[in-house]
């Protein structure tokens, strides 16, 4: 009868164990590198994404796509800004050197409305602390919105965010 899978009375017990401490750490190790390095989860708390991602929802943190490309118009983002422990999750506006202004109830980037299929009909956006003004976006620097405009704490409050803050995109998940 041939040996059968993990079957491990043929390794003297002195290896057993190094065999079982190795096997442990790699695993640590791997989770390690996938939780800090490459994915994240999360959870929504807080009502600023509704009605794309509403409060208590799960969702996953790409925490790699942004090591290879920069971050693009549209896509959900994971941020931490600093002094806070807690991420936000927003939604990306404009890029960096992007001319952004609040009118109207709408946004316009470099003079074009932008177009938000993602927010319910009849959303209004408010200019907050920026008003009606033409701003331009810095250097390495991101415009983010919450979908959820009335309730959001966004760039209109606290400005473009470094690309430093961004943490990944955020992959939508279960509930």
């Amino acid at each position: 009868m041939g040996r059968r899978l993990f079957d491990y009375s043929a390794v003297p017990r002195p290896k057993r164990a190094l065999i079982l401490a190795a096997m442990l750490f790699g695993s640590v190790l791997g989770y390690l590198v996938i939780s800090r390095v490459m994915m994240q989860a999360g959870i929504v708390d807080g009502e600023s994404m509704i009605p794309t991602l509403p409060d208590g929802q799960r969702f996953i943190i790409n925490r790699a796509v942004y090591r290879f490309r920069d971050p693009r118009v549209g896509e959900i983002v994971a941020l931490c800004l600093p002094g806070e422990e807690d991420l936000s999750v927003k939604r990306v506006i404009a890029l960096p050197h992007d001319l952004v202004q609040i009118k109207g109830g709408g946004v316009y980037v470099n003079g074009r409305r932008l177009a938000e299929p993602y927010l319910p009909s009849g959303a209004v956006t408010g200019g907050g602390r920026l008003g009606s003004e033409v701003h331009v976006v810095a250097d390495n620097c991101f415009f983010v919105l919450g979908d959820n405009r009335a309730v959001s704490a966004d760039s209109r409050a606290f400005g473009a965010v470094n690309r430093s803050w961004l943490v990944g995109r955020v992959e939508a998940g279960g509930r």
